[in-house]
């Protein structure tokens, strides 16, 4: 699993009182208009209109409270009509923000123009020349959604911090759109929290960061899932930053492996606010993705397969740089991490089969020491082969933590881990003999001396047995019968240690029966018994028969990189694999037709569908193409690029 963290920083609305130059007022007191200490002014153009206190009922509402200061549009003969509002003076704070509700009354563009305007001739009379214009809107630009309220913050210019002002709405309008404004005040700016981040991340949690700009102490927090829309009140966290998330702000609990985002809003002591700060992208681990969120085995015997694409690339490098079996870069690849606690001391045994080229279990008794020193270890260089680590000392009570990974050249790899309790030797199974349609010859070594043994048969990838098997009290040698034909199967073994326990389990061992040949003619949809044998062995896209994907019923013969859960494969590791059926030709035959459903939308450099026709007495390999040669003929060609 592949995670991306994008970091973007958005500005929303923004609420609440901040350290103040010039208080809130809010135009509430009905019948006093301007408010004390405020003035109204104009240009001498169209008296008939002047800012007045709206009612605070139909086309007149207030953002908040009762009232709001409102100046009605005009129609003149001649010039254009300029209306002021001036508030008291006040002393301009560090950082300082005009901040205001603003709306309109009218849809469209009617030609207004506003603007704020500022003076440090606060004790002379009203005269509009000694103002500054420091910022002007259109009627879009002021109000994008004219019957909606909207707060404007307009930054005074920092020349002006430190002395006495006063500031100016002014409308400037011949028969255009109609003002209304409220919850007027200038303040210090409750700065912006920067540097998003979360820097740890659990199953079901996460560390989120932020660097304190403006030393404030609260923060209002909203956790969502990646999709959301932070249009709700967030969580209130007092304290320095990091803050643990372990819900999305309705309560819903983080779970594994999934994409959320977060914004955060700094709540300054004296009651400010900052801007709402996000959003920053973040996913929680899949379980088994590090050595934090480790995937916890129970008890033993144990075992799991699995493919390490779906964990993703979190550690790099060598291993350690003791006791791994290997200083390579092993750890280059997507890893998985277990974890189990040993319930006695004594041996245990971990080995890993269905394994791809060049990948590695590597043991460690402290998640500090991934990549530093390892307890054991074991790799397949080369070649995809079994890892086995035997006779492996633990104590009780202590935590074990199990790291497969590969060199990066494949960057995945399948597996199968199993951790058993190792009590005598073990057998090891001996190549299956005489499989036919129904049964075959199983037979191992006795390295113990073992007089009595249990024998487990089962489909291939049923993992390590749970239970007992069939016991074999003579020689190490069993028939395997009453099984399906054209079926791969695996059997475990496991030695009767003599005092009532049991070696480890030996295995998985790999044999598959044989098939009656089908009679022409002939035709297979999936959709029940299929009698295809498919040829996987360890490689990482293998043949499945399912319900991934289908053409025509609800089953097909596809290939998946997840035990057939989904028709998806692994693209940067080279995988060969076969499925096929023994067809038995009439005695004589002129001709036949060979017709058949097939997609494979892939790379068309080098991925493809081949269709052979060969003699049942071949058996193809996996990791091996099919070549040309005696009685063996491809139809069709390559087959890719099709949806």
């Amino acid at each position: 699993m592949k995670k991306i963290i994008l970091l973007f920083f958005m500005s929303l609305l923004s609420f609440g009182a901040f350290s103040q130059g010039l208080p809130l007022e809010s135009f509430d007191t009905t019948g006093v208009f301007p408010p004390t200490d405020w003035e109204v002014h104009d240009n001498g153009i169209g008296p008939a209109a002047f800012w007045v206190q709206a009612t605070g009922t139909g086309p007149q509402p207030a953002h908040t409270g009762a009232h709001a200061a409102y100046l009605n549009r005009e129609n003149v003969a001649a010039g254009i009509p300029e209306d002021w509002l001036v508030t008291p003076s006040f002393t301009v704070p560090t950082n300082p923000q005009l901040r205001f509700w603003s709306r309109l009354t009218l849809g469209g563009d009617d030609g207004s123009i506003y603007r704020i305007m500022i003076t440090t001739n606060v004790a002379a009379p009203f005269d509009a020349t000694n103002y500054t214009q420091i910022q002007q809107w259109t009627e879009l630009e002021i109000n994008p959604s004219q019957t909606t309220y909207t707060e404007k913050v307009v930054t005074i210019p920092a020349t002006y911090v430190g002395q006495p002002v006063k500031i100016a709405f002014v409308m400037a309008a011949d028969n255009g759109d109609r003002w209304l404004v409220d919850d007027v005040m200038v303040v210090e700016q409750c700065l912006d929290p920067t540097a998003l981040g979360a820097p740890v991340i659990g199953t079901d949690n996460a560390q989120l960061n932020w660097t304190n700009t403006s030393g404030a102490t609260s923060w209002e927090v909203i956790v969502l899932p990646a999709a959301g829309i932070p249009n709700m009140t967030g969580v209130t966290y007092n304290g320095e930053p990091p803050y643990t998330a372990t819900q999305t702000v309705d309560g819903t609990p983080l779970t594994e492996n999934t994409d959320y985002k977060f914004y955060v809003r700094a709540l300054c002591d004296d009651g400010g606010t900052s801007e709402l700060v996000g959003p920053f992208l973040f996913s929680t681990v899949a379980l088994g993705e590090t050595c934090g969120a480790a995937i916890e085995i129970p008890s033993l015997p144990y075992s799991s397969s699995g493919n390490t694409s779906a964990y993703g690339d979190d550690y790099n490098g060598s291993p350690g740089a003791s006791g791994c079996g290997t200083t390579g870069g092993f750890l280059n690849g997507d890893d998985v991490v277990y974890s189990y606690t040993a319930t006695a001391t004594g041996l245990i045994s971990i080995s890993l089969t269905n394994n791809g080229v060049d990948s590695g279990v590597f043991v460690y008794d402290d998640c500090a020491d991934i990549g530093v020193s390892c307890l054991a270890g074991g790799i397949s260089a080369g070649a995809a082969n079994p890892i086995n680590i035997d006779n492996f000392a633990v104590t009780a009570g202590q935590t074990y933590y199990f790291v497969i990974s590969t060199d990066g050249f494949p960057q995945s790899t399948s597996y199968m881990i199993t951790v058993q309790q190792v009590t005598c030797a073990k057998p090891v199974g001996l190549p299956t003999t005489g499989a036919d349609n129904d049964s075959a010859n199983l037979s191992w070594t006795n390295p113990g001396g073992a007089t009595s043994w249990e024998v487990v048969v089962q489909f291939a990838g049923s993992g390590v047995p749970a239970g007992s098997g069939t016991t074999v009290n003579t020689t190490p040698a069993y028939v395997a019968d009453g099984l399906n034909e054209a079926t791969n199967y695996e059997y475990y073994v496991r030695a009767d240690c003599g005092d009532g326990t049991f070696s480890a389990w030996a295995g998985p061992y790999a044999f598959s029966t044989t098939q009656v040949p089908a009679a022409m003619n002939y035709t297979q949809g999936f959709e029940g018994v299929h009698g295809w044998s498919l040829s996987n062995g360890s490689q990482t896209n293998q043949w499945f028969v399912g319900t991934a994907t289908a053409n025509g019923g609800t089953h097909s013969l596809y290939i998946s990189n997840n035990g057939g859960t989904s028709n998806t494969y692994t693209n940067n590791v080279t995988s060969v694999v076969h499925a096929y059926r023994d067809i038995q030709m009439p005695a004589a035959v002129d001709q036949m037709v060979l017709s058949y459903d097939w997609k494979a939308l892939a790379e068309g450099c080098c991925d493809f569908i081949r269709v052979w026709i060969v003699p049942a007495s071949f058996t193809p390999t996996p990791g091996t193409q099919i070549t040309a040669g005696t009685n063996r003929i491809q139809v069709g060609g390559n087959h890719n690029n099709s949806a």
